[in-house]
C-alpha cells in the first residue's frame, strides 16, 4: 500500500495584539490631542485646593493623664474617689465633644482605675493647655463641693465621739467620788475595773478620732490633677496639607481623563446618527 502523504493545512496568521495596539495608539491619540485640557484642569484642581487646605487653620493635638480625686484611708490604703472616673469621662465626652468645632476634648478610661487619658484639639498648644485647665477648673468646682461634703461629715462624727468621750469622763468623775465614799472592798474593786473600762473606751474614740482627723489631713486628700509631662506635637495634626494635594493632583488627573474620553464618545455618538 502506498502511503499517504499528511496534507498541510493553511492556518491564517491573525495577529493578536493587533487590536491592542490600535487602542493604545488611538488612546495616546486622544490625550495629545487634549493635553492642554488635561494640564489646565489638573493644575486648576490643583491650585484650589492648595489654596482651600492653606487657608484652613492648623489644629494641634495635646495629650495628659489626669488622675481622679481621691482621699485615702490609713488603715486598708484604699482609694475612695470624690467623682467616680466613668462619670468623669462621660462628663467630658458631652460637654467637650463638638463636632467641627474648637476647642475638642475627648476622654478615655485607662486601665488604672482612677487614671484618664485627654486628647484637647486647638488651633495652638498653648489654647489647648488653656482648654485643659478650664476642663480641670470645672472638675474641681464639683470636687470640691463633694470634698466639703466630705469633710464636714467627718468634723460631725468627731464632734459625735468628743461627745461620747465627755460623758465618759463625767461617770468616771462621779465613779471617783463613789471610790471614796464605799467602804466595802469588792464594790471598790468593782468601780475601779468599771473606771479602768472607761478608760478603755476613751482611748479608742481618741483613735478614731485620730483616724476621722487623718482623712480629712490634706495629706491624704488628693484632687483631679495631671500626672507626668502634657504631651505636645510641633507640627498640625491636620490639615494633612501635602497628603491632600498628592491626592487631588491624582484624582484631578485621572477625572480630566475620564472626561476626554467621555467627550470623544459623545463626539462618536453623533457622527453616527448624523
Amino acid at each position: 500500500m502506498e502511503k499517504k502523504e499528511p496534507q498541510l493545512i493553511p492556518v491564517q496568521y491573525v495577529p493578536i495584539c493587533e487590536e491592542e495596539e490600535i487602542d493604545l495608539k488611538e488612546i495616546i491619540k486622544t490625550i495629545l490631542k487634549y493635553k492642554k485640557f488635561i494640564v489646565i484642569f489638573t493644575f486648576t484642581i490643583t491650585l484650589l485646593t492648595t489654596i482651600y487646605v492653606y487657608l484652613q487653620k492648623p489644629i494641634y493635638k495635646i495629650t495628659a493623664n489626669v488622675e481622679v480625686g481621691y482621699y485615702n484611708l490609713i488603715t486598708n490604703n484604699r482609694k475612695y474617689y470624690f467623682l467616680d472616673p466613668n462619670y468623669v469621662v462621660t462628663y467630658f465626652n458631652s460637654k467637650y465633644t463638638q463636632k467641627n468645632k474648637y476647642p475638642q476634648a475627648k476622654a478615655n478610661l485607662k486601665k488604672v482605675p482612677n487614671i484618664i487619658e485627654i486628647n484637647i484639639f486647638n488651633y495652638s498648644n498653648k489654647e489647648a493647655i488653656n482648654n485643659l485647665q478650664l476642663i480641670l477648673k470645672d472638675i474641681h468646682s464639683q470636687e470640691n463641693k463633694k470634698i466639703q461634703n466630705f469633710i464636714s461629715f467627718k468634723k460631725q462624727e468627731i464632734k459625735i465621739l468628743n461627745n461620747q468621750i465627755n460623758t465618759i469622763y463625767k461617770q468616771i468623775k462621779f465613779l471617783k467620788s463613789q471610790l471614796n465614799l464605799t467602804k466595802d472592798s469588792q464594790i471598790y474593786q468593782i468601780l475601779l475595773n468599771t473606771i479602768s473600762n472607761y478608760l478603755t473606751q476613751i482611748q479608742n474614740l481618741k483613735l478614731k478620732i485620730i483616724q476621722l482627723k487623718s482623712q480629712i489631713s490634706p495629706t491624704y486628700i488628693t484632687k483631679t490633677h495631671v500626672i507626668g509631662n502634657i504631651k505636645k506635637q510641633d507640627k498640625p495634626i491636620k490639615p494633612k496639607r501635602k497628603l491632600i494635594i498628592t491626592v487631588a493632583f491624582i484624582t484631578s488627573l485621572i477625572l480630566s481623563i475620564f472626561l476626554i474620553f467621555f467627550i470623544e464618545f459623545i463626539k462618536s455618538l453623533k457622527e453616527e446618527k448624523e
